[in-house]
């Protein structure tokens, strides 16, 4: 494939950004951002990826000679390489990941691994997985040199890590447990007693049967506590299903009484759009703008051309 294009995410966004970086250097355009289409070759200038900047200024025909590819095509097309020796940091996010992995390779007297330290593809000196300092320390250290930092995704990609699965151990702090153990009710406690140790160490089948058991004011704080327990949930809606069981025109048997057509509003279900099966197509026979009314409430207001 030689013309091809893919919309950066949050998600994606490190993994593109390392691939542009390589094949860039320093740029005096900046490092593309979300929302922005990395590209196998920017068809006006050498940047590698298109901005609004560039819509504004040459239009969108660029799209009908380059084709929109998967972040798994992507990979396939760059073949990116992940480094031999790397780390990538702990966060409260990634922690319980990160050290699931450095368990199974690990000795078991090296238990000192803490948020803020560098896990490794392979200590130096022992085989502990992790340095004992924090990142700064790391690249300031000389036998570390040759060390490169890598996401949470090539990280997932280096090890082939699974999911983490039910029974997966991890340890939350003895204050949160406690909190949550002031705040339960008589059922929830003894759920508490029976899966959670006194040193905070659970399963991930734990946290979540607590969640479910928890009242709908803890769901969000149970949530938050422990978001690698659960599964991302998509800000975007999927409308697929709607479609194949009705039609792409939402509002198809109310739009002669609305006095308009009858597919004026319709899910978008061109393949190739950013927004198949997620937004909604306005027909281009009606003007439509969307104002704030004086409630301050959302309008989209239809009229004649």
């Amino acid at each position: 494939m030689q013309n091809w294009y893919i919309k950066i995410t949050e998600e994606n966004r490190d993994e593109l950004v390392k691939w542009w970086e390589d094949k860039v250097g320093k740029s005096d355009y900046g490092a593309p951002k979300i929302n922005q289409y990395l590209m196998s070759e920017n068809p006006e200038d050498d940047s590698y990826y298109w901005s609004q900047q560039d819509t504004d200024k040459y239009g969108l025909d660029w799209k009908q000679n380059y084709e929109l590819i998967t972040l798994e095509q992507f990979r396939k097309i760059t073949q990116m390489k992940h480094p031999e020796k790397w780390y990538i940091v702990a966060t409260e996010e990634n922690f319980n990941e990160l050290n699931a992995w450095r368990k199974t390779v690990a000795e078991s007297c090296h238990n000192g691994f803490s948020i803020g330290n560098p896990l490794l593809s392979k200590h130096v000196g022992d085989n502990s997985y992790y340095y004992g300092a924090s990142v700064d320390r790391l690249r300031s250290d000389s036998s570390y040199n040759d060390y490169q930092e890598i996401t949470l995704e090539q990280f997932r990609q280096i090890t082939s890590l699974k999911p983490m699965s039910e029974t997966t151990a991890i340890q939350i702090s003895r204050n949160l447990l406690n909190d949550y153990y002031e705040a339960s009710t008589n059922s929830q406690k003894e759920y508490l007693s029976e899966h959670f140790k006194l040193n905070g160490w659970t399963t991930i089948g734990a946290i979540r049967g607590l969640y479910e058991l928890a009242c709908d004011g803890w769901k969000p704080t149970i949530k938050a506590n422990h978001p690698d327990c659960f599964e991302p949930e998509s800000k975007e809606f999927n409308f697929e299903n709607y479609v194949a069981k009705n039609s792409k025109c939402i509002l198809k048997a109310n739009a002669n009484e609305l006095g308009l057509g009858y597919d004026f509003i319709q899910i978008r279900v061109d393949k190739y759009s950013d927004y198949y099966h997620k937004g909604f197509y306005l027909d281009g026979e009606y003007n439509w703008e969307l104002v704030t009314d004086n409630k301050n409430i959302i309008v989209l207001v239809p009229t004649k051309k």
